[in-house]
């Protein structure tokens, strides 16, 4: 399959900005258009990533505010309440406890926020969730199953920060894929929308012949 991004020299510059240039691997990137040198698990040999996404940075605001008030929690209490009659031992093992309890929670954070991508190929779409840990729920589909693609973007925060969740619905065993809270629904859209149009002139064009 061509590539949705290449095209004749004369039709060049109708394709969208984001389709013309690579960029490096950034691992805490959130929006990588067409990243260099990257691959996923079942990616096939002629496979190109188009997009690949994670849900916006700012999304990880509140754990981050959860985490840095269980690592003062400790401080605040030791002043505020008198802890002498729990003997030094014991105060240290609580403490140790409570600091390598803290430290989990924040790893399962950044863990789920990272490894829970969005990642858009000229072949297909593929959604890739972490639920826990140790389970994984992959659901994709063929671009030519695209039926709608729709995004939402709404409240002051989303607008302000310009990230929303793209609905795809297609006419495969999985009707909806959502790609939520991701950042630049709009130019997602119109990436998924370039590969659909793509595809279907392939398919006349195989017709014609």
């Amino acid at each position: 399959m061509p590539d949705v991004f290449v095209s004749s020299p004369e039709k060049a510059e109708k394709k969208p900005e984001l389709a013309k240039k690579e960029t490096p691997v950034n691992p805490l990137a959130a929006f990588m258009p067409r990243p260099i040198n990257l691959r996923f698990e079942t990616q096939e040999k002629k496979e190109k990533i188009v997009l690949l996404l994670r849900r916006h940075m700012i999304t990880n605001i509140p754990w981050l505010v959860i985490a840095l008030i269980m690592v003062i929690c400790p401080t605040i209490i030791g002043r505020v309440v008198s802890l002498d009659f729990i003997p030094s031992s014991f105060r240290l093992i609580i403490s140790l406890a409570w600091y390598l309890l803290t430290f989990a929670f924040a790893f399962e954070r950044f863990l789920s926020w990272f490894f829970n991508v969005n990642i858009i190929t000229d072949e297909r779409i593929i959604d890739i969730d972490f639920p826990g840990i140790l389970y994984k729920d992959i659901s994709e589909t063929k671009i030519d199953r695209v039926q709608d693609v729709s995004e939402k973007t709404g409240g002051f925060i989303r607008s302000l920060f310009n990230f929303g969740d793209v609905a795809i619905q297609t006419a495969g065993a999985i009707p909806e894929i959502c790609f939520e809270a991701v950042p630049n629904p709009g130019r997602v859209s119109q990436v998924l929308n370039e590969l659909i149009l793509e595809e279907e002139k392939e398919k006349l064009e195989r017709r014609a012949r």
